[in-house]
């Protein structure tokens, strides 16, 4: 029998890791505000039906031992990020000069960033070998449909991972407000740059 309350408790001490997904929702609520990181975050956790998917059909296997399919959506996930970075860098360092930067300067924009999201989400193979490690050791073998089994298994995670996501965009976005200092958001200009570039190092090593 699976054990929801424990795959729970694992899933939540995952999602809390400092990570590449967390860490960018992070920056983005910080840099751009909360709606800015929710809709990443939103995005990302759609991703996630994706490898569920590939898991509960067995395809993750498949990309996982064929290792050019899977160098493939590993460049292009690094590309992908790159290509994020160049645009971060060419953004504004300096000091916001009001609580409403986000719309003065960078029009919020729901479908740009949710596709933003899946596409980060998607473009990561780690994912999909991560789930292919996590989901499986909860199924019950033994018990009826596997398939629907990883599946509410990664329907649960998507859940806890939204919500701790949407709560961690809320609290960064607070926290926006009361750093008023140029050299804060001057390093916060690089750190976002780092974030996105480290992501890409970790998907190649």
């Amino acid at each position: 029998m699976i054990s929801y309350t424990t795959f729970t408790i694992a899933s939540i001490a995952l999602t809390l890791m400092p990570g590449p997904d967390i860490l960018y929702v992070i920056t983005e609520s910080l840099t751009r505000g909360k709606w800015w990181g929710i809709t990443i975050a939103m995005g990302l956790v759609t991703g996630l039906i994706f490898h569920t998917a590939l898991v509960a059909t067995g395809v993750g296997i498949f990309v996982q031992q064929t290792d050019w399919l899977y160098s493939a959506i590993k460049y292009a996930g690094v590309a992908y990020l790159c290509y994020l970075a160049y645009g971060a860098a060419r953004e504004d360092s300096t000091l916001p000069q009001s609580t409403q930067v986000n719309e003065e300067h960078v029009p919020y924009h729901f479908g740009k960033l949710y596709r933003r999201g899946i596409t980060m989400n998607v473009l990561n193979p780690k994912v999909t070998i991560f789930f292919l490690a996590f989901l499986p050791g909860f199924v019950d073998m033994n018990g009826s449909h596997p398939i629907l089994q990883i599946c509410s298994l990664g329907a649960i995670f998507m859940l806890q991972a939204i919500v701790i996501f949407i709560a961690v965009a809320y609290l960064a976005d607070r926290l926006s407000t009361l750093l008023k200092l140029q050299r804060f958001w001057a390093v916060l200009y690089w750190i976002r740059i780092g974030v996105l570039l480290g992501i890409a190092v970790l998907l190649l090593l």
